[in-house]
């Protein structure tokens, strides 16, 4: 009976389409940003840090503050306080450009409401406040008022900063959805078979079970077996499943405050390290999405404490590689096994590009965000079908397992 209802819960699964990466980014130029060598050579990780402190130095205080020009002659500083001083150029207010390229972005029917806003704010940018569509705006009252709110009387008075509210389109109810493809609903044929027909096939079963059957016990089951050499495209079976999720109580005692701290620091210097690189993401804690454990794997790598995790995880017979393979696969199955309809039309909207029109017209810097945010998401439900099975075979031991962490391993999100 076990086996009949995973197969159904498989087979919906599987006509939600989400098996053997169906869900695959059409943008392959993210694929690189995700994989993770732990045979790559730990960098000098003393000449990193240096490095690094040498860069987070962002600004020298001493260009800042016009009071204290210090006690020694300093060249470089009267240069750049004369040129400032005798110079006619208008100097960028903070966050400037990219005010200005958020308004390039909006369309020009929130101009209206946006732009008295700015004009009552103090110390504005001129070049923001001449823009067109923004300088029309001076005093302007909004003439598109929602109906929700025009039975209000002397709205005339509201402040600028509350224009925003008199958009229709920011009432939920004027709104007009977006044009989404929406999943065909899936019939399934009713296989079970009647409640009296079960009743008597338990009455013919035995109270004690079959003769026999603790001997048939002791025979290995094929879903007791492990991988014998596990890497990032071997099989996942219930065996490797249950070794893993027999580590995480060890695992999460090795997250003491000085363990904690140092994987800490050797993520800093990893982020850094794929800065220089080029390998570096958005946001880098995308890449701990996708592959969570592979990545902390990688970190304790570099924070020296790999023989002392081995300690945890070594009485299940694994290496820090197999356990990282077999903990990321563990997860991305459960992920497909557990999504729900709501992620599998956000997950077919990503693929079918249906945001892109949104974020195209965008800056670089503000159109790659979205873009590797997509792409990573897409990349957390991507598993192959066996992997799958496995994890709903074991799906209650899974989040019996998982629930104590309460959705971290060691800063690691495996949600």
């Amino acid at each position: 009976m076990k086996k009949f209802w995973i197969n159904i819960l498989l087979h919906c699964v599987l006509c939600l389409g989400l098996i053997n990466s169906a869900f695959a980014d059409p943008r392959k130029a993210y694929a690189k940003y995700f994989q993770v060598d732990l045979d790559a050579p730990v960098p000098d990780l003393q000449a990193l840090a240096k490095e690094y402190e040498k860069a987070a130095e962002v600004y020298n205080p001493r260009y800042l503050l016009s009071w204290d020009v210090g006690s020694q002659f300093d060249p470089l500083w009267v240069n750049t306080i004369s040129y400032y001083g005798l110079s006619e150029k208008r100097l960028k207010a903070p966050n400037e450009d990219a005010l200005l390229d958020m308004l390039k972005s909006l369309p020009k029917e929130y101009y209206p409401y946006i732009g008295p806003q700015l004009h009552a704010t103090a110390g504005m940018s001129e070049k923001i406040l001449n823009m067109p569509g923004i300088k029309e705006t001076k005093n302007h009252f909004p003439e598109r008022i929602a109906p929700q709110v025009t039975d209000i009387e002397d709205l005339e008075f509201l402040s600028p900063h509350l224009y925003l509210l008199l958009m229709p389109e920011m009432w939920p109810s004027n709104n007009i959805p977006l044009d989404m493809p929406r999943l065909k609903p899936t019939k399934f044929t009713n296989i079970a078979p009647p409640l009296s027909s079960l009743k008597k096939i338990m009455q013919s079963v035995p109270q004690n079970g079959y003769d026999g059957a603790e001997k048939a016990k002791s025979a290995p089951d094929k879903d007791d077996l492990r991988t014998l050499k596990i890497n990032a495209s071997s099989p996942l079976t219930g065996g490797d499943i249950r070794a893993f999720l027999n580590t995480l109580p060890n695992v999460k005692a090795f997250g003491t405050n000085s363990n904690l701290v140092k994987i800490h620091q050797a993520e800093i210097l990893l982020n850094f390290w794929e800065q220089k690189n080029g390998t570096a993401l958005p946001m880098e804690s995308l890449k701990d999405s996708v592959n969570p454990c592979a990545r902390l794997a990688l970190k304790i790598k570099w924070a020296g404490l790999e023989t002392k995790f081995l300690q945890t995880i070594a009485p299940q017979g694994f290496n820090l590689k197999e356990w990282a393979y077999t903990c990321d696969k563990t997860i991305k199955a459960h992920r497909i096994a557990t999504i729900s309809r709501d992620t599998i039309t956000t997950l077919k909207n990503y693929k079918n590009g249906v945001y892109d029109k949104y974020f195209m017209p965008l800056k670089p810097q503000y159109r790659d965000m979205p873009f590797a945010i997509m792409a990573a998401t897409l990349e957390m439900y991507t598993a192959p079908k066996a992997d799958v099975m496995q994890a709903l075979q074991n799906g209650i031991k899974i989040n019996e397992a998982l629930r104590p962490l309460g959705g971290k391993l060691l800063f690691s999100p495996i949600n």
